[in-house]
């Protein structure tokens, strides 16, 4: 085989400075571990090329003390008892790490797999990533950041999953340099009923994929409702589509049929009656979302590296399987989805070379193409991060295995809402432009407690990113429990906890409620279309995600669903052995203080759910058009559950006194001991009167803590349960259905049912 010269040569003297740099950090560290020498002269040669990359990454060194942070009065997330004064980073004398952890270390050292997911260099980053300290256990490590990201020098680093950052910010200038293009003149951008309006032609283009449509009463006022739809509830929540040059006559068949089928499938929830136009709107989508999957991986544009289009329809069909339709697509769904993102690893969004994409761009004389090229790969961008953060999400929710990691996820954040979703742009008076900070870089300053504005959707992909570290935290747990590293265990956790805090403190301004924190609301986006959710007069909570990665910070969602008497997780059955482990840790997990952090949130939750300020709100899950929300609810309601009954019991032995085929009829009847909302009205009350405090607040959650042991009765549920047992029994989602039948069972066993797995 041919290889250039200087190519080699070039290989060569990289792979020799990288053995190199791997034997001095080898030798640095058995000094470290010996003497206990934290000098940087010691440790690093500073002419060593690739470390001297700044002077900032010298400055750091192999190890460096913790830094200091101004932490804001938040409650500690771990136990008071493990919250005690951090070691110091100073090594003893008296008290040098012992051969067998020199041993085991080195060892770790030398496998491969351990830490190449986060560095490629695996003895400087082990190194950097751990700290000696006076705590006979040996290492805690200095800074989190550091230890996922390498800070700056980890957007310098290579991994498996993305080339180079030369690469990256090669892609990064010519995506600016496309907008600097495009702002030489003015869009020439379709007009707004080209994002709705269809014709004969286009329905039967439609039809010609999927035959079964002509049986179906599908016209273009049901096509035209559904696109309307689609605009109006699914956009808002996830704009990945460029709305302004969005043209029905232009796009691929297929995504305009993936999009009447989202369309159909929210239907249910405009807040109208939508049976005049659409007979059967679950029927339509469902008659598209069958074969729409195996239709697209058929289609010569599913390869590599991927159009935006292809990504589009993936992620919208991802949405709707996921979240409204049956189990059995569901699932399909969850198995289809690391397909997806291979699509984004062989694309120059994750990986690969993305000049070999874009190295034919060109300066471009018509302002029309380099719209078009920018709008093209924002798009590819979007779609990338909203696959993070559903991969996040649905991980945090079903209990499904994250794929994507934040170290991997090396974008810029997405461009400006406003710029975004503008249909008039005019060169010569252009929307104010922010600088697009990269992902990791306000991933970083999110955990080092440092505020800064962003837009909607990338508030929900920051999030997304705290709890993606804290599923990377927790597979590392692994590593640091078989070293008998405690204090790491306890630390990362308190600070991934009081980033999540200063995200919707600083982030979200401290409510979460605000549709303007969650959605970006402009007169494009057709505010008298969208269902009353989304307005600003709706304050219940926009971002129930927050509440939950809070809530399951320490206690598992399996742990909570096995424990309301779910059959099976995962398609594997539940034993009575499962949940006599599963109930041991509950009962632990509902003794401590965690346990009584996780329950407040839900609490808090469920108070913003119900009401506004004394006024009761009407909650039906069946109805709710924010994506996820109820499956939050449902969850809430289950640790709520779990908390209560593992503490105090049934609430009464009602279940015992009937029997027969009548029993559910008799049970619905009888008389609860509490109503619902005056349940959760007594709880807030209690919370807010002990501190006295007109509202409640996320900052006094350690002052809540000390008071919710002392409120009486908190197991008295069935008639708080009660609240969503309908809603939830008759939604559209046939996993928020089987919430339904949870809730069911849990109101039993809250009756005197014995515990019984369910069919």
């Amino acid at each position: 085989m041919f290889v250039r010269k200087d190519v080699k040569e070039k290989h060569e003297y990289r792979h020799n400075l990288k053995l190199g740099k791997i034997k001095r950090n080898r030798d640095a560290l058995g000094t470290v571990f010996h003497h206990g020498q934290f000098e940087l002269d010691q440790v690093l040669h500073k002419e060593d090329p690739e470390i001297a990359l700044s002077s900032e990454l010298l400055a750091r060194g192999v190890v460096r003390p913790a830094m200091s942070r101004t932490m804001k009065d938040y409650p500690g997330e771990v136990d008071k008892n493990m919250t005690s004064a951090s070691p110091s980073t100073s090594v003893s004398e008296s008290n040098p790490l012992t051969n067998g952890q020199i041993h085991t270390l080195n060892s770790l050292l030398n496998d491969e797999p351990l830490y190449e997911h986060v560095n490629n260099d695996k003895a400087t980053n082990f190194a950097q990533e751990a700290d000696i300290s006076k705590d006979p256990v040996g290492f805690v490590p200095t800074d989190l950041t550091q230890w996922l990201f390498n800070d700056e020098a980890f957007l310098n680093q290579s991994t498996n999953s993305s080339p180079t950052s030369n690469i990256l910010n090669d892609l990064d200038l010519k995506a600016a340099k496309m907008l600097e293009d495009a702002f030489c003149t003015s869009p020439n951008f379709p007009l707004a009923n080209y994002q709705t309006s269809v014709d004969d032609r286009i329905i039967q283009s439609m039809i010609s994929y999927i035959p079964k449509l002509a049986l179906k009463q599908l016209g273009v006022i049901q096509i035209e409702r559904c696109l309307e739809l689609y605009w109006s509830i699914c956009h808002i929540q996830f704009p990945i589509l460029h709305k302004p040059s969005f043209d029905t006559a232009k796009v691929h068949p297929l995504l305009l049929l993936c999009i009447i089928m989202m369309g159909a499938g929210v239907a249910r929830f405009s807040g109208v009656n939508e049976s005049e136009i659409l007979h059967d709107p679950q029927d339509l989508a469902d008659t598209i979302a069958v074969p729409l999957r195996w239709l697209v991986l058929s289609s010569d544009d599913f390869c590599s590296p991927p159009k935006a289009w292809i990504l589009q329809v993936l992620i919208i069909l991802e949405i709707y399987e996921i979240l409204l339709s049956s189990r059995k697509l569901h699932e399909r769904a969850y198995l289809h989805h690391g397909l997806k993102i291979q699509l984004l690893r062989r694309s120059p969004l994750l990986g690969g070379d993305p000049t070999n994409q874009y190295n034919d761009y060109k300066e471009l004389t018509e302002g029309s193409d380099a719209w078009k090229s920018w709008i093209e790969l924002e798009s590819l961008k979007r779609a990338t991060l909203v696959s993070f953060y559903l991969d996040t999400i649905h991980a945090t929710i079903f209990g499904h295995e994250i794929i994507l990691f934040a170290h991997q996820i090396k974008l810029l954040m997405p461009c400006d809402d406003m710029l975004w979703e503008m249909s008039n742009i005019d060169k010569n008076n252009l929307p104010p432009q922010t600088e697009t900070p990269r992902f990791i870089t306000a991933l970083t300053k999110l955990l080092h407690q440092q505020n800064f504005d962003v837009g909607p959707l990338s508030k929900k992909i920051l999030l997304a990113g705290l709890l993606t570290i804290k599923v990377q935290m927790e597979k590392k747990d692994l590593e640091v429990t078989f070293l008998d590293w405690k204090p790491v265990k306890e630390s990362w956790k308190d600070t991934i906890y009081k980033a999540i805090e200063v995200w919707r403190d600083d982030i979200c301004h401290e409510d979460c409620c605000d549709s303007r924190n969650a959605f970006y609301l402009s007169s494009s986006n057709n505010a008298e279309l969208m269902p009353a959710p989304f307005s600003i007069a709706d304050k219940k909570c926009k971002f129930p995600i927050y509440h939950l990665s809070q809530t399951f910070m320490r206690i598992k969602q399996y742990d909570c669903i096995i424990f309301a008497g779910a059959s099976n997780r995962m398609n594997v059955k539940t034993t009575d052995r499962d949940y006599k482990v599963v109930k041991e840790r509950i009962n632990t997990w509902a003794n401590s203080y965690s346990g009584r952090i996780s329950v407040l949130h839900c609490y808090i939750f469920l108070n913003e759910m119900l009401f506004k300020g004394n006024e009761k709100l009407y909650y039906n899950p069946s109805k709710d058009p924010l994506f996820h929300r109820p499956n939050i609810v449902a969850l809430s309601l289950f640790v709520i559950w779990a908390y209560n009954y593992s503490l105090g019991g049934s609430e009464s032995s009602s279940y015992l006194e009937y029997s027969g085929r009548d029993k559910t009829i008799q049970l619905s009847n009888s008389t609860f001991k509490e109503d619902g909302y005056d349940y959760l009205k007594r709880i807030i009350d209690t919370l807010k009167e002990e501190t006295s405090q007109q509202t409640i607040s996320n900052r006094l959650l350690n002052e809540y803590n000390e008071i919710l042991p002392k409120i009486k009765n908190k197991h008295y549920l069935v008639g708080f349960l009660s609240l969503f047992l309908e809603g939830f029994k008759s939604c559209q989602s046939e996993v928020c259905r089987e919430y339904g039948g949870l809730l069911e069972n849990c109101i039993e066993r809250s009756l005197g049912k014995k515990y019984k797995v369910m069919q």
